[in-house]
């Protein structure tokens, strides 16, 4: 059989948008990854795509269409890919599955439209696909890093949450299988995908024998992209040590509840910094607009401040909610574009407030309080190094004094956008970035231009 698998056009952020394998770590479509390779190994022929696609494009007739969802407030995306490749396919069989399929499927108004559109449902987890490994060969580009699941489900039951709802069934991975996993991939990074990777009664063996391990000669740089359960933290210290020793990056504990946590947290970040981790080099996943009202965020955020940790805001959206229209550079949006907390008093005007203290409040960990446009400034340049590999920039009087500096700059945030709008280059963005780091400073702004230049009618 020949088997299409799609990813809807999701409205990414513009940061993340094209560059999973470069910069964004979140949103790799790694359930379609493991189908694809479910299906080389019944002999189908397989091809992933992102959006919608003409014929021409695909070159490709698919018997099926498989079509993934993601949060439920995207679910129109998940809706308009399925009308279109409807029509594009009549005779195909198309199935979807997903957070959104998963959590939605027993609506009205979805098998209204499941019925409409002749769609298949896969609930849950697909146990068969389940077993394999992505297969990145699918995506375009070099994937520089693998996403692994030690575990499925969580210990916890947080109403906010769709985990236990999505993975009723607990499962684990032990080291041996863990191990043989990142040995088999072969990449440097590992990023674990688990919603709570220390509720895994294997995690402490686990994290003992990452130490030593190596790809290629190198070790493995490891990161959580739901970050820690800092509670389990409290509960045994030594766990902070481990994943330091076990070279986490990025480390991330939640403050979900309420204000008058504050002890247990500083404990757990006193516990992360006594293990070798910097305060600022610690984040804390903050939700707001739920129960906790606006004050009590604020007060979470002078905490933060205080302990000098830098924050992931998180605003809530109710696992009901099938829209979200909330436009974040927007000064104030009309009451039922998206979803408010009203319970709690939250308001628009409170949501943009938040969102600005704690932009304010990370830069100002990062680069010194008090805070200043100036260091926004100087942050956005910071990326841009960041993101070409040119490590730290000058400061930002430097800056300020060099034309040659400020052309740079300029020519950076340039080529930066003709990445973003085309993600076929991102193989390019790789070569360039490998000659950057061997050229003198001076011969940095002519290379930029030349590839300005060469891709000009991409980004025209």
């Amino acid at each position: 059989m020949n088997i299409l698998l799609v990813e809807p056009d999701f409205p990414y952020p513009t940061k993340s948008k094209h560059k999973a394998n470069e910069v964004h770590k979140n949103f790799v479509p790694i359930g379609l990854l493991k189908l694809g390779r479910y299906h080389k190994s019944l002999g189908d022929k397989v091809k992933l795509v992102r959006g919608k696609k003409t014929k021409e494009e695909l070159k490709f007739t698919p018997d099926k269409i498989l079509i993934t969802s993601l949060f439920t407030y995207w679910s129109q995306y998940v809706w308009d890919t399925v009308a279109y490749y409807r029509n594009l396919f009549p005779k195909a069989k198309i199935c979807i599955g997903g957070i959104y399929v998963t959590l939605h499927h027993k609506t009205k108004e979805f098998q209204r439209l499941a019925k409409q559109y002749r769609v298949q449902v896969n609930v849950g987890l697909n146990l068969k696909a389940e077993k394999y490994l992505p297969d990145y060969s699918l995506l375009n580009g070099k994937i520089e890093y693998h996403a692994i699941h030690a575990m499925r489900g969580c210990i916890r039951r947080c109403k906010f949450c769709g985990t236990w709802r999505l993975e009723p069934k607990m499962t684990y991975k032990n080291t041996k299988e863990i191990i043989n996993e990142i040995k088999k991939i072969g990449k440097n990074k590992v990023i674990f995908y688990d919603n709570n990777f220390l509720a895994n009664p294997n995690a402490k063996e686990i994290l003992q024998n990452l130490p030593n391990l190596k790809i290629n000669g190198k070790p493995v740089m490891f990161e959580s992209q739901s970050g820690f359960d800092g509670r389990l933290l409290e509960k045994d210290p030594k766990l902070a040590f481990l994943l330091k020793k076990a070279r986490f990056q990025n480390v991330r504990i939640a403050w979900d509840n309420s204000v008058n946590d504050a002890p247990s947290i500083k404990r757990q970040i006193d516990h992360l910094v006594k293990a070798g981790y910097p305060p600022k080099d610690i984040s804390i996943f903050i939700l707001y607009n739920f129960v906790v009202p606006y004050e009590g965020i604020i007060k979470k955020i002078e905490y933060c401040k205080r302990w000098g940790v830098q924050i992931n805001d998180c605003r809530y959206r109710p696992l009901d909610s099938i829209v979200d229209n909330y436009k974040p550079y927007m000064s104030s949006q009309e009451n039922g574009n998206y979803y408010i907390y009203k319970e709690s008093g939250w308001s628009d005007a409170k949501i943009r407030d938040i969102r600005r203290r704690v932009r304010e409040h990370n830069i100002g960990t990062r680069y010194g309080f008090p805070y200043s446009k100036k260091q926004e400034k100087w942050s956005t340049i910071h990326r841009l190094y960041k993101f070409f590999g040119l490590g730290r920039p000058p400061k930002f009087k430097q800056i300020e004094k060099s034309n040659l500096l400020k052309k740079r700059v300029k020519l950076m945030n340039m080529a930066k956008n003709i990445f973003e709008k085309k993600g076929k280059v991102l193989n390019t963005l790789i070569s360039l970035k490998t000659i950057l780091k061997g050229l003198p400073a001076k011969k940095i702004n002519k290379k930029l231009e030349e590839f300005i230049l060469k891709f000009s009618e991409l980004k025209n």
